[in-house]
């Protein structure tokens, strides 16, 4: 599986890099986190950008290779979710849908690719806080030194399901800037895309 013909970087070899990196980096983070990503299904890929400006050239490049699946308002700023045509390889899977969100007034350090989620479904008649706890108890992320674990819960107009969110990264971010996020839903069902 090849990523570097796909559409999303055409004429642009320094973006096809700036991939590449992020797969490395995905997959260190993932082997400190002890997770092995072809259990999960990988269900989405997102981008970082601080100016509008750069998010509009991502927006025109992701809508020359896709379609906008959803644009909403989640804490005081847009979020584009795009559904790609072609799915893009990522670490032996393909994933068919990227998360822009426009910027707001945090700055960060890298304008690039940024994180990955992947769904780890509620059981039947769980609750957010025994999913999370669950999640945590599985995985002890909390007792690796290297690691810092942030829950959250994102909410944006119109949702009809919770999502809650544990979003893992390296305390040392200089050398590793990425982020593995679990969700309990994919991003579809949560803006009521239904497969």
């Amino acid at each position: 599986m090849d990523a570097s013909n796909h559409k999303i970087f055409q004429n642009s070899p320094a973006l096809y890099r700036e991939y590449q990196d992020f797969e490395r980096k995905i997959q260190a983070l993932a082997t400190e986190m002890r997770v092995n990503l072809t259990d999960y299904a990988i269900d989405h890929l997102a981008l970082r950008v601080n100016s509008s400006e750069m998010g509009q050239n991502w927006l025109v490049r992701l809508l020359k290779c896709g379609t906008i699946l959803a644009d909403n308002l989640v804490n005081g700023r847009v979020i584009y979710l795009i559904q790609l045509d072609e799915p893009l390889p990522f670490l032996h899977q393909f994933v068919d849908v990227i998360e822009l969100p426009f910027p707001k007034d945090k700055i960060y350090r890298y304008e690039t690719w940024e994180h990955i989620e992947f769904v780890l479904p509620f059981l039947a008649k769980e609750s957010t806080n025994e999913w999370i706890t669950r999640v945590q108890s599985v995985f002890l992320w909390n007792q690796f030194d290297r690691l810092t674990i942030k829950v959250s819960e994102p909410k944006a107009e119109g949702e009809l399901l919770p999502n809650p969110s544990i979003a893992v990264s390296l305390k040392d971010s200089l050398q590793n800037h990425t982020s593995i996020k679990v969700h309990p839903y994919s991003i579809k069902k949560i803006v009521g895309v239904f497969e």
